[in-house]
């Protein structure tokens, strides 16, 4: 039997791209919390899963021995950065205290142990940002990630930390992506503002699902060895290879579906500060948070270039006429 290889969040964003990815070689095993039982029958089907909240330490230490994963890749989360601003104690429990938890007992049976972090750990006066640097958050969410990071170690040193960018990619459930949304607007017509000075390094979710799984794998080999699992990276950046601010991201977007360019608005993170949005946030934004992740790239992992993984995130039939883009990206007109 293939190793068993247990997902937390498997119906979220990031968690049901790593569940599709992983059943090639894999024996998986997905965990939810919000979403309904019929919606996990029709989700998982033959798939083993069970529902749990994480934050109940009874029901994830019972779990963990009731499954007896061979590795364990901790996606769930409150990722929502304004209800982290506003219910600060319900991130706490999940983003920080439940991570913490699952890694001690992960680590008292020697369990390999992946925690999804994010590049909202820092707050963009430094950049691009390799691992060696120091957290630096300025919300809620970046500051329970953070202080999970720093727990998770102390609790199992063999843990490891990916951290992830900008996800571009498609949801679950019903449940709308931002690129989703971007997309969707996009094509019927609608403005949207975009952050011009919000500096990312977006990744395809399939892109950083397989990523993931090269390193809960076996140290970024082909095939899965659990004896031979490098479990010394620490931390580790799982970035995309280009820097790009979401209002370039909006840009390449509407290039490659052949619309008005003009439906993507920039405007500045520092109006998220001075109440000049329509729609305030709560929680501070980070300007550039872009990833170092070469120490990845030479471990094996390669991400396609961002206009190749748009490219494939986007129907044929969405898309402008090939001899409509130029080389540049730019869509032309005749």
């Amino acid at each position: 039997m293939p190793p068993k290889l247990l997902i937390t969040g498997a119906t979220g964003h990031l968690g049901s791209h790593i569940l599709r990815a992983a059943q090639e070689n894999w024996h998986v095993v997905g965990t939810y919390h919000r979403t309904t039982r019929r919606q996990a029958q029709y989700f998982f089907g033959h798939i083993d899963h069970g529902r749990i909240d994480l934050g109940d330490y009874g029901e994830t230490r019972a779990m963990i021995a009731d499954v007896d994963p061979a590795a364990v890749i901790h996606t769930a989360a409150i990722t929502d950065l304004d209800y982290c601003e506003k219910y600060p104690d319900d991130s706490q429990r999940i983003n920080l205290n439940a991570a913490i938890d699952l890694a001690a007992l992960c680590g008292d049976r020697d369990i390999p142990f992946l925690f999804t972090s994010t590049d909202l750990v820092f707050d963009g006066a430094g950049a691009p940002y390799t691992e060696d640097d120091p957290p630096t958050p300025i919300n809620v969410f970046g500051e329970h990630r953070a202080l999970a990071e720093e727990g998770i170690l102390a609790a199992y040193a063999d843990a490891v930390i990916a951290r992830l960018p900008l996800l571009i990619g498609y949801g679950s459930l019903g449940r709308e992506s931002f690129f989703q949304r971007l997309v969707s607007a996009f094509r019927g017509g609608q403005e949207v503002t975009l952050f011009g000075d919000a500096i990312r390094t977006p990744v395809s979710t399939e892109a950083a699902a397989r990523g993931l799984l090269q390193i809960a794998g076996s140290g970024f080999e082909d095939d899965v060895n659990i004896s031979e699992i490098d479990r010394t990276v620490g931390r580790l950046h799982l970035g995309g290879r280009d820097e790009v601010s979401l209002y370039e991201l909006g840009l390449f977007t509407l290039r490659i579906l052949g619309l008005n360019e003009k439906l993507a608005v920039p405007i500045s993170v520092l109006d998220s500060y001075t109440g000049s949005l329509q729609t305030p946030f709560l929680a501070a934004r980070s300007a550039n948070v872009a990833l170092d992740s070469s120490r990845a790239y030479e471990l094996g992992y390669d991400p396609p270039m961002l206009r190749s993984q748009l490219e494939l995130l986007l129907p044929a039939a969405w898309r402008a006429p090939a001899h409509d883009i130029d080389e540049s990206g730019d869509t032309t007109e005749d």
